[in-house]
């Protein structure tokens, strides 16, 4: 049985920068393979020159010169083009596969017309599914995407908050829904590394870390961690804190120019004297080392999918605390590895980070669930074995 795992064909494999879905691609195919199956993770190649680090990664070129004239700097328009190249050209590869695993809307649209041989598998990372108020931008995708997952022999949901919203909204039989979270490579990710290069690079000797990793944007609610922070200080007279917000500053992972809302988050930190410390994008091999060296992780989403950042400072051994949106309560448990709050609610936010940061002995306990919890159900070993269980059945009922 030969398995493609199909990326988004925006962000180069392997990914170093951030990028939930190529990580997800590039870890499946790679645990894929150690399980000894023939997977391969199936990328954009902008020139033929390309270099091919790992053997399981087959490169498409997907660049068209449409793209090259009207796409010089990234947006969402651009990136549905160079998807919907992408995945027309991966087309007469992807069709001596047995089964094929499709990540996001525009490939999956594509790839649900033009496909005919192989069993097709579609995961659903979109996180404004089980929202009720979404743009008109947003309503075009879940035009898009739901046409993919109907068309789909198997839909993967990373929880029940994302099962239930496909089979409402898209319309999807919950027949061949079947959940199954993301997963972390918790040998890569680990608790306990050195931080003398951390605090020294950011500033961070004698501080409390709290991280926020991800997107700056709007909708990942960075300001909502500012505004905690600056209670914390204000109301509680916590001083030995330092925010540490990790990701690119444009909203895009292809860029590091700040947006006008991360003009405002640090005019904000600034005018406030909070101290806050903005990275930019780091590589993955800088990342674990901040997670591992950070106290606690903060998500404060307006909505999110599942939150994968949340299973990578797990796995690092760092608390969580996530805003009640989308999938993050399905991996927090309330005081058991973090906490969670009410979404946009700095203040309950703030309380749940003043309780972590001056109890010690809670969040030595937390710090352990959290990375038994990664362990023992998002190990990148487990997640993959489940997957191949699914395509086993797929693949049976084709042949």
């Amino acid at each position: 049985m030969r398995i493609a795992i199909v990326s988004s064909g925006l962000i180069k494999l392997p990914p170093k920068k951030g990028g939930a879905v190529e990580s997800y691609v590039y870890n499946l195919a790679k645990h894929l393979r150690m399980l000894g199956v023939d997977a391969y993770a199936i990328d954009c190649i902008k020139t033929a020159g390309h270099e091919n680090q790992e053997d399981f990664i087959l490169r498409v070129k997907c660049d068209s010169n449409l793209h090259k004239v009207l796409c010089r700097e990234a947006s969402a328009r651009c990136n549905v083009l160079k998807e919907v190249v992408f995945a027309r050209r991966a087309t007469k590869i992807l069709d001596k596969f047995d089964v094929v695993h499709v990540n996001t809307a525009w490939v999956g649209f594509t790839l649900s017309l033009l496909l005919r041989r192989p069993r097709f598998v579609y995961t659903c990372h979109n996180p404004l599914w089980p929202e009720d108020q979404v743009h008109f931008g947003e309503k075009i995708v879940r035009i898009v995407e739901g046409h993919a997952m109907r068309r789909a022999h198997a839909v993967i949901a990373l929880n029940n908050t994302m099962k239930r919203s496909i089979e409402a909204k898209a319309k999807v039989g919950p027949s061949k829904i079947f959940i199954v979270p993301n997963g972390v490579d918790t040998e890569f990710y680990r608790p306990n590394l050195p931080c003398e290069h951390v605090n020294e690079e950011y500033g961070l000797e004698g501080k409390k870390v709290v991280l926020f990793v991800g997107r700056v944007t709007w909708g990942k609610g960075v300001h909502i961690l500012l505004k905690a922070i600056k209670r914390l200080r204000d109301f509680y007279n916590v001083r030995d804190v330092k925010a540490l917000i990790v990701g690119p500053l444009s909203g895009f992972y292809k860029s590091d120019k700040p947006s006008s809302y991360a003009q405002l988050l640090m005019s904000y930190a600034k005018a406030n004297n909070l101290g806050v410390v903005f990275t930019g994008s780091i590589d993955s091999d800088m990342l674990r080392y901040v997670y591992s060296c950070s106290h606690v992780l903060v998500l404060p989403s307006y909505f999110e999918a599942f939150g994968m950042v949340l299973i990578e400072a797990m796995a690092s051994g760092i608390p969580v605390i996530g805003s009640r949106a989308g999938g993050i309560p399905d991996i927090i448990e309330e005081g058991v590895n973090g906490f969670t709050f009410p979404v946009g609610d700095d203040v309950t936010l703030a309380e749940k980070l003043y309780t972590l940061l001056t109890d010690e002995s809670l969040h030595k306990n937390m710090a352990n669930a959290a990375r038994s919890i990664a362990v023992t159900r998002y190990s990148w070993k487990i997640v993959a074995k489940k997957l191949l269980k699914l395509y086993e059945i797929e693949n049976s009922i084709q042949s």
